[in-house]
């Protein structure tokens, strides 16, 4: 699938950025607030579905944005509080397969603001006594590191990722990072570490993208010339699989 263009001062002309989901697909996005990460996931998305149209996608809203309002209908899509019971069912099906063999289609699990939700059940489990929070960081924790076998993926967007939030060393398992927009120090050094990375500031949408097996490139995420088109196309894919 597509993910962005390259850029950069050796490149004059953009150049599409070209990565297989099958050896891919895990992914960390990251970047600050107004950054351009929703938006970058958004475009993403479809590139996705352009790419393996028939995949199964579950998709955990946490914040409950307006940039995938567009989505409430389908039945894998979940906001606020569901979105552990999303990830969840995404786990369950996840071990089923584990045990009867690799499936027909591919799955992604999404999850949009994931400290967020690690930060918010963390502080419920301690009011009532759960342990949702460490629920989701086990099975997350399992499918970064088996999921790729039995065509099980998982896109990670945060603000910021803290090993906190993997359990067990999990984050190395993500086999694409995207950093995007102005990154801090510290940021930099977390996702990124031992990279020499370019001095410079980037705008929204622009920034530095790790895939194992390439050097750090920089890309840009262009701009969606008709929303409203591309979130129609997105969620006719998504529905017809919902129905198949």
């Amino acid at each position: 699938m597509q993910w962005g263009y390259l850029t950069g001062d050796r490149i004059t002309t953009p150049v599409p950025l070209m990565l297989p989901v099958s050896s891919h697909c895990h992914a960390l996005i990251t970047g600050s607030s107004g950054s351009g990460k929703s938006y970058a996931l958004l475009y993403l998305l479809g590139c996705l579905l352009q790419d393996i149209p028939d995949i199964v996608v579950t998709f955990c809203d946490f914040k409950n944005s307006e940039d995938f309002a567009f989505m409430k209908c389908y039945p894998r899509y979940y906001s606020g509080n569901d979105c552990y019971d999303g990830i969840m069912a995404y786990y369950n099906s996840f071990c089923n397969d584990r045990i009867q063999g690799k499936p027909e289609k591919r799955h992604i699990l999404i999850v949009d603001e994931y400290p967020a939700l690690i930060n918010y059940l963390t502080t419920l489990d301690k009011q009532n006594k759960t342990k949702k929070a460490g629920d989701i960081l086990s099975a997350v924790a399992e499918i970064l590191m088996l999921g790729r076998g039995i065509g099980y993926g998982f896109w990670c967007v945060t603000q910021r990722a803290d090993s906190s939030l993997f359990s067990n060393g999990a984050r190395d398992n993500f086999m694409v990072i995207s950093g995007i927009g102005r990154m801090s120090r510290e940021q930099k050094g977390m996702v990124f570490t031992g990279e020499d990375l370019p001095d410079k500031v980037y705008r929204q949408g622009e920034g530095c993208l790790l895939a194992d097996g390439y050097p750090l490139r920089e890309v840009v995420y262009p701009r969606i010339n008709n929303p409203v088109d591309w979130k129609k196309h997105i969620m006719e894919l998504l529905m017809n699989n919902s129905e198949s």
